[in-house]
């Protein structure tokens, strides 16, 4: 009984669920998740290049369709459940860490902000025309504002958590690897997934701070509230200012940015104290 009671307490899971992740692997995974995305994206809006109405079904089917094939073509691959997988989701967590990983998400937002506006967006012809394509893609989703949020506010923060924090920096954990590289690792995995340099930076230095959250809880349901805030704002001021240019904070001000970063960090740290010896990955 003490044995039970002393693993409940420091979460420790079943050998069955512990599936494990090489570093060479992970970056395999991470390629199949890209391919299912990018290919099923394509073939699934096909009907929508002739009649364009279709993209209010297509745009988040398209994304259900891949996500879900990358989980089950992954299952396998890693050698683990489903069950395994969606254990992690609903991980008890407290109200206190859930708001510092709020907080520790908004500080850091700046900085994510500025990091993207290092990449230019004109002055080199090639970069300026695939930036061209990158905002008329999204600003497409104006004209389907249902679809889009289904796709970006909620089917986008589910799958991809799931994928990269629950499968691939999951399986990195139990295979040992050093927290600071897999979440580091992961992250860089997760901004070359979205397939463009302005997103690399910004989406890859948020998805340490989901991968940080899931390290110190194993509560997937935090990082998928934060990847889905982080999304329902960015869609809320594509609508507003019908444009994907406008930042939430100003990425120039740069007293303001490391301010937020250092409060970020200090958060960072906060969250590590109050959790320490609650969770164990191996």
């Amino acid at each position: 009984m003490n044995d039970q009671l002393k693993e409940e307490e420091f979460g420790t899971e079943p050998q069955t669920s512990q599936f494990k992740i090489s570093i060479l692997k992970s970056i395999v995974a991470a390629f199949i998740v890209a391919v299912c995305l990018q290919l099923i994206s394509s073939v699934i809006n096909i009907p929508a290049y002739f009649r364009e109405e279709f993209y209010h079904i297509t745009l988040p089917l398209s994304f259900l369709v891949g996500g879900v094939l990358a989980v089950f073509i992954l299952i396998p691959y890693v050698k683990t459940t489903w069950k395994a997988i969606l254990a992690h989701i609903w991980q008890p967590a407290s109200i206190g860490v859930l708001f510092l990983s709020t907080l520790f998400y908004i500080f850091m937002l700046p900085f994510a902000e500025f990091l993207t506006s290092l990449i230019p967006t004109e002055g080199i012809p090639w970069l300026e025309e695939f930036y061209k394509q990158i905002i008329q893609a999204f600003e497409m989703m104006l004209d389907y504002k249902i679809a889009g949020f289904i796709t970006v506010c909620i089917l986008a923060p589910i799958l991809e958590e799931i994928l990269f924090r629950g499968i691939i920096l999951r399986g990195l954990f139990q295979q040992g690897v050093s927290p600071i590289i897999a979440i580091a690792l992961s992250s860089l995995l997760f901004g070359i997934a979205h397939m463009n340099p302005w997103q690399f930076l910004g989406a890859g230095l948020l998805g340490a701070v989901f991968g940080f959250v899931y390290y110190r809880t194993k509560a997937l349901w935090i990082c998928i509230f934060l990847h889905a805030l982080n999304n329902t704002v960015s869609f809320i001021f594509m609508l507003r200012y019908k444009s994907m240019d406008e930042n939430v904070t100003n990425p120039n001000d740069y007293t303001s940015v490391m301010i937020s970063f250092a409060i970020a960090l200090f958060l960072g740290w906060s969250i590590y104290k109050i959790t320490k010896n609650k969770v164990k990955w191996n």
